[in-house]
């Protein structure tokens, strides 16, 4: 049945494909009696883009000059923006190959990676996780609101050969985008298809990859073009990967005579996406983009603890399906003529978000000659999540301010049904309880928010941004099968945020940075209306659906110095979030079981400090590296630590790009430090987890660069020196790294 659903989405991928191309072809016959003069057209521009490069050969190197509209809403160098911004650009996407866009993070100050597999890992930023970073795809969010709180939305959602770039704003961004930007924000920009009128009707992209770690085959296919104003783009992907292998080694006190399998670390997914974009002119267009998502078979990842831990309980969460469809419209006029605004933008979307949760626990009664007695704890949990929302953009430039304002809204509405068992074994026959009462019940989750910003050029060189939100956030439930004696509930909290930014250049090439600013988080449904035993059977969860958002109070100081050939960055943050969110006890029991609720409580403090630099040498090597040190604390129990990332974090890159980007190679180092300021109990790994260091080598070939079909080939080999390690938020669950492994990949250009 799954082969069967396999080959129908490639027939359907390659009929449409098929369309496409046809349609590009009849419009290029239309186009036969211009050739020529195209051609002569052609030539003359490509005369003086040669006379531009000879004008500018003599003029310096400028390193590190990326573009940005995340931070700011408006396209600007990063060198110019007074927040720490990191990117990702398309070039990376391509040589690193990664699953998704995660893999791409771990080498970027201030950033960590939560989670193993091919699709289930998502970002850390400066020691923030889950719901308190905010994933958006294009300017919109991807969070969803019945996720739990230290486990987001994956970006795997979006395929990676789709992406143009990534960009990543360290530290909170409410102001702009609302909640959950206490961390910081992840902005996957997808691709728009570049086009010339002047130029062929059609293009396209064939891809391949394949990583010997967990056997991984995944083919990608992309055709884009133009019917006179007409612009259409239609791309599709499909992979299986099996669960991949770890070394053997020693990591901490675990020691792993022989290589291992993380199990549940494998996917079988895949996508297609349609856009569809009508040009009125250059700078005023109208799209529509469809985009679907499909996969089975993935899962939260671990390893048998008999091998490395006997008689501990085993748990096992997987994720038989998920499944996405999003649409979105978009309109966009950037040459606006109105008195109170030149630019204006405004995106609907809607989104199914369909997925199937399964956990498993064996807990062991550690009873002599009975390792098989004890209890199964088991939960299978379907949830559907339907979402619309709006988002409007203005921007207006009246003399040295630059104003950008706007509002936004979205609602989920959400339903889901539990299965949930006790299972004992070990006495005779097994002995089991059923309940299928739903944990959360149905759910609506709406919120609305307005945002003002206003971009002062106060003098040569030094910018002030200034900025407000208010957010309203409401969250209510519905009637729900199995929960009919339950009345229903209506929580609503409202926050207002702000922010100042301050960058003031020393010189052109200095520039000194300071930013204050507030985020927020509203708290998801789970949260607020969770009701029953905790997954692992320990305890009984009641709701609290008085509970308040979470904010946050964050500020860095730092510079940026850009010369020639040489880039530095340095920054040190400090980000408080009050009225944190966390389960604690209540004191009461419920059914025999001790009673715990979320509450607001926490009192966190995430501070640190990166550096970063890169020198490009007239040979064709850059050399490029940054540092990260981050100390975190809960100040409302300064007893107990609070750590969800890395203390250290070092990266290196060496990298050598041949005259002409024929070839290119690449080594990189990531050194992570030891992390001491943690309590993982009678966790098998000790009372610290260990610092790693982690080698890569990469290289690439680019063939046949002048023909109608250019080529690139790569390879990657990770984990070089074949370390066991486990990133931080993998480690006291333990989940270890890859063992070495090859990824090969091949693209064609047509």
């Amino acid at each position: 049945m799954k082969m069967k659903r396999i080959s129908i989405f490639l027939i359907v991928l390659i009929t449409i494909l098929v369309f496409g191309m046809s349609l590009a072809v009849l419009a290029a016959a239309e186009e036969q009696p211009a050739a020529q003069e195209d051609t002569a057209k052609k030539k003359e521009t490509q005369k003086k883009k040669e006379a531009a490069k000879k004008d500018k050969k003599d003029e310096p190197v400028s390193m590190h000059y990326e573009m940005t509209v995340t931070a700011t809403l408006t396209k600007k160098d990063t060198f110019e923006i007074p927040k720490p911004v990191s990117i990702v650009n398309q070039q990376k996407i391509l040589e690193k190959a990664p699953n998704n866009i995660t893999d791409l993070l771990p080498e970027l100050p201030g950033v960590d990676v939560n989670g193993v597999g091919a699709n289930q890992s998502r970002p850390v930023i400066r020691g923030f996780r889950g719901q308190r970073i905010l994933l958006l795809e294009d300017g919109i969010r991807m969070n969803n609101s019945r996720r739990q709180q230290n486990f987001g939305e994956i970006p795997a959602l979006v395929d990676v050969s789709a992406v143009e770039r990534i960009e990543i704003v360290r530290g909170p961004a409410s102001v702009l985008y609302g909640s959950d930007a206490i961390g910081g924000v992840v902005n996957i920009i997808t691709k728009f298809p570049d086009y010339d009128l002047e130029g062929a009707a059609v293009h396209g992209s064939l891809g391949y990859r394949y990583s010997s770690s967990d056997s991984q085959n995944k083919t990608m296919a992309n055709v884009n073009g133009h019917l006179g104003k007409f612009v259409f783009s239609l791309s599709g992907n499909y992979r299986k990967a099996f669960d991949y292998m770890a070394p053997s080694g020693t990591f901490g006190e675990i020691d792993l005579a022989q290589d291992v399998e993380v199990t549940d670390t494998g996917v079988k997914d895949g996508g297609l996406n349609l856009m569809l974009n009508y040009n009125f002119t250059k700078q005023n267009h109208l799209t529509f983009k469809y985009e679907y998502y499909h996969a089975n078979d993935a899962g939260f990842g671990f390893v048998e603890p008999d091998l490395y831990n006997p008689g501990s309980a085993r748990i096992r969460i997987r994720y038989p399906m998920q499944e996405v469809q999003k649409y979105t419209f978009k309109y966009q006029d950037k040459e606006l003529d109105f008195v109170l605004a030149d630019h204006f933008s405004f995106t609907a979307y809607s989104t199914t978000n369909r997925r199937e949760l399964n956990m498993n626990i064996f807990v062991p009664f550690g009873i002599p000659g009975m390792p098989d007695a004890g209890i199964n704890i088991g939960s299978e949990n379907y949830t559907d999540v339907q979402t619309i929302g709006f988002r409007f953009e203005f921007n207006k430039g009246i003399k040295n301010h630059l104003f950008s304002y706007g509002f936004d809204f979205f609602r989920d509405s959400t339903e889901n049904t539990d299965n949930n068992t006790n299972q004992v074994v070990g006495f005779g026959p097994p002995v089991t309880n059923t309940d299928t009462t739903p944990l959360v019940p149905h759910a609506a989750y709406r919120s609305m928010g307005a945002f003002f910003q206003d971009d002062i050029s106060l003098f040569s060189r030094t910018s002030l941004i200034l900025g407000v939100r208010y957010q309203n956030v409401n969250a209510k439930t519905k009637d729900t099968p199995g929960l009919e004696g339950m009345p229903l509930t209506d929580s609503t909290d409202q926050t207002v945020v702000g922010a100042a930014n301050l960058i003031f250049g020393v010189s052109d090439k200095l520039k000194l940075v300071l930013s204050v600013g507030r985020g927020f988080r509203s708290p998801n449904l789970i949260e607020r209306f969770f009701n029953g035993p905790t997954p692992e059977g320990s305890g009984f969860q009641v709701r609290n659906p008085g509970l308040k958002a979470e904010t946050s109070l964050n500020f860095d100081i730092g510079f940026k110095y850009r010369w020639k050939s040489i880039y530095l960055e340095s920054s040190y943050f400090n980000n408080v979030v009050y009225d944190g969110i966390r389960v604690a006890a209540t004191g009461g029991t419920i059914n025999g079981l001790p009673e715990y609720r979320d509450i607001n409580v926490d009192k966190l403090r995430m501070q640190g400090y990166e550096i970063l630099g890169k020198f490009y040498f007239n040979f064709g090597v850059t050399l490029s590296g940054n540092y990260t040190k981050i100390d975190s604390k809960d100040l409302a129990n300064p007893e107990t630590p609070y750590v969800d990332t890395f203390s250290s974090k070092f990266n290196l890159n060496i990298r050598y790009d041949f005259p002409g980007q024929l070839f290119w190679m690449s080594y990189d180092l990531r050194v992570n430090g030891e992390q001491k300021d943690v309590q993982l109990g009678d966790n098998p790994i000790g009372e610290t987890i260990p610092g790693f260091s982690v080698h890569s080598l990469s290289g690439g070939i680019n063939l046949f660069k002048n023909s109608n079909f250019p080529m690139r080939l790569g390879i990657i080999v990770g984990n070089l020196t074949n370390t066991l390690y486990s990133e931080f938020s993998n480690a006291s669950f333990f989940r270890p790294a890859p063992k070495r492994h090859v990824v090969l990949t091949w693209s064609m250009l047509f």
